[in-house]
């Protein structure tokens, strides 16, 4: 008996492995995904999905291209010039961006020590120097261009200003009464050229004229409130240095222009790190009893900053756009009314626009709102959904959020860029692509605040910056599809959540999609009810509390004052369509 037990309960055992090991084998050949389905509470059940959402989408009636964003360009008065550890100054003419020209106002300090009796008898000029440390400058370096310097007259710009801080904006253009461009100034100088090389450039001779040698008798005490009184120079007194001798103002000297002719772009912006540029001069004194005689050479360097004196160190900027002398046609704009900051409380007159500018150095960007037809989009993606089999999703996360910016020469498919040259014997669209993006910024911002800097929370560049980490939020160009991709998913779920909010405080209900007949038709009636629908929920919504629904779109945070510059697609406009506007690929998860 007992044997026979064993032998039925091994046969059994035996019998079990080979089922399990029969389930097993089946089970490689099919997969049920809902498996378990029916375990997840209902409030907890999700759904994954894709949407694009570009130019190439139509409005429901297929008539029209929807508008999901709409572009504006963007220009303010309050970006801060001053006090930065560069001095700008140039020109730049080009066909798209029109002319820019920049100059700077600085103090200046004595970086030695001058001891009572240093400059002698009858001291005599040699030469004076420009000190330069060019850190930064545009395509074209090797134009020559002329420059001007001046003597600021005084510190009534800083000391009888309303403000009491030394805060000025790229706009300050100084007066007559700080600085008389009309007369002679101190020294002239040329920068770039065969054989001058900005980058290379540490100190260039520049050429006094008569104001310029007066100047130098009044720093050597030959003449002047201070003749002889060498307490001028010493530590305690540079406050009284300072009055006496304001600063000096570097600006493109007006008697020379540059030429332009038959050229799409000439000239560019030089920045010199003001820490280690300045004023220096070289001379000689004479023997007292014999004054054909020379007795000692001397020399005086004074500095834009230096981070040890008490006084002086304020510097400011001055860049200038004139948005007139853009020659491309269909990127002309009238700055004053289409592009300029209105004042508080002013109309905005700025109109939609196709073009997407993104320009260093204080110039026009764009300015980018999100329409109500994007928050329609996503509402008819989750009804779709919905409709497919019953279910009652209310919103979504995103879990990756693109959004991609094209070059004016490319194209949502790379493979329709033509790399022959055009019927006019022009560039081919493949070359002059690859042009634009050599000449575009190598990397966007996307800021909530453009003149404050404040990011969207992907693009926290100073956690970058201070962790030396590589963000998600990407920004850079794509050169494979000509293009600039940005990683903007934590801005978009804040935006949608906030749409979210909104819309339900308001009691707004998107209304059902219409759907079509067998022929694929939306019979007449359901349109209309679609329609009415649609302007009931657009009205209902309060777009204003929609938190940053327009963000603007410039150069990186750390590339502010950039030669770099861009004009891309934006969105398209009720009278312009474009090949390929802003595109958005996003992946989402539906939400109950």
């Amino acid at each position: 008996m007992k044997r026979f037990h064993n032998a039925r309960r091994c046969a059994l055992r035996y019998s079990l492995i080979g089922l399990a090991g029969a389930l097993l084998l089946g089970s490689c050949t099919q997969v049920d995904d809902t498996l378990g389905g029916n375990l997840i509470p209902d409030n907890q059940q999700m759904r994954a999905g894709f949407v694009t959402i570009d130019g190439t989408t139509k409005t429901i009636d297929g008539l029209n291209p929807r508008r999901y964003v709409e572009t504006r360009l963007f220009k303010t008065d309050s970006i801060v010039g001053s006090n930065l550890s560069y001095g700008y100054f140039g020109t730049q003419m080009n066909d798209s961006i029109g002319t820019r020209t920049a100059g700077f106002l600085s103090q200046m300090v004595s970086y030695y020590a001058v001891p009572e009796g240093y400059f002698g008898y009858m001291p005599i000029f040699d030469s004076a120097q420009i000190l330069l440390s060019i850190k930064s400058l545009g395509r074209d370096s090797l134009t020559e261009q002329h420059f001007a310097v001046y003597e600021i007259r005084n510190n009534d710009y800083i000391t009888q200003r309303e403000r009491s801080d030394t805060v000025f904006y790229l706009g300050f253009t100084p007066d007559k009464q700080t600085v008389n461009t009309d007369e002679e100034p101190l020294f002239r100088f040329t920068l770039g050229g065969e054989d001058k090389s900005p980058s290379t450039t540490s100190a260039v001779t520049m050429t006094a004229t008569r104001q310029g040698e007066a100047y130098i008798r009044r720093l050597m005490l030959q003449e002047g409130t201070y003749k002889d009184k060498y307490s001028i120079y010493t530590t305690d007194s540079l406050k009284y240095f300072i009055e006496e001798f304001p600063g000096l103002y570097i600006a493109p000297d007006p008697a020379y222009r540059l030429d332009k002719t038959g050229k799409s772009n000439v000239g560019t912006i030089f920045a010199t790190q003001l820490d280690a540029s300045g004023l220096s001069i070289y001379g000689r004194n004479r023997v007292k009893g014999d004054p054909a005689l020379i007795q000692d050479t001397i020399g005086m360097v004074f500095y834009f900053y230096d981070s040890y004196a008490s006084n002086g160190n304020v510097s400011v900027n001055s860049i200038q756009h004139d948005y007139a002398q853009i020659t491309v046609p269909e990127l002309k704009f009238d700055a004053a009314t289409n592009a300029q900051e209105p004042e508080s409380g002013a109309e905005d007159t700025r109109q939609p626009v196709t073009q997407l500018r993104v320009e260093g150095m204080g110039g026009a960007i764009t300015e980018m709102t999100f329409t109500p037809e994007f928050f329609a989009k996503l509402e008819e993606v989750i009804a779709q959904e919905n409709a497919k089999d019953g279910k009652n999703f209310r919103t979504l996360a995103f879990s990756q959020a693109r959004m991609s910016i094209y070059f004016s020469e490319s194209s949502y498919d790379w493979g329709d860029l033509d790399p022959n040259p055009s019927t006019d014997g022009g560039a081919s669209p493949l070359l002059s692509l690859i042009e634009e993006m050599n000449a575009a910024p190598n990397r966007l911002g996307l800021y909530t605040n453009y003149k404050s800097l404040s990011p969207v929370s992907d693009y926290a560049y100073s956690y970058e910056q201070n962790y030396s980490t590589t963000l998600a939020y990407g920004g850079y160009i794509n050169r494979s599809r000509g293009c600039y991709v940005l990683n903007i998913t934590g801005y978009l779920q804040q935006l949608w959540n906030s749409y979210i909010k909104v819309k339900e405080a308001a009691g707004a209900v998107y209304p059902m999609l219409p759907q079509a007949d067998a022929q694929g038709s939306i019979p007449a009636g359901d349109l209309a009810a679609f329609q009415t629908g649609y302007e009931a929920w657009e009205k209902a919504v309060d777009w204003d509390k929609v938190a940053n629904r327009t963000v603007y779109i410039g150069p990186e945070a750390y590339s502010f004052f950039t030669n770099s510059f861009g004009v891309m697609q934006g969105a398209s406009t009720a009278d312009n369509e474009l090949n390929s506007p802003i595109r958005f690929d996003l992946a989402y998860n539906l939400i109950k």
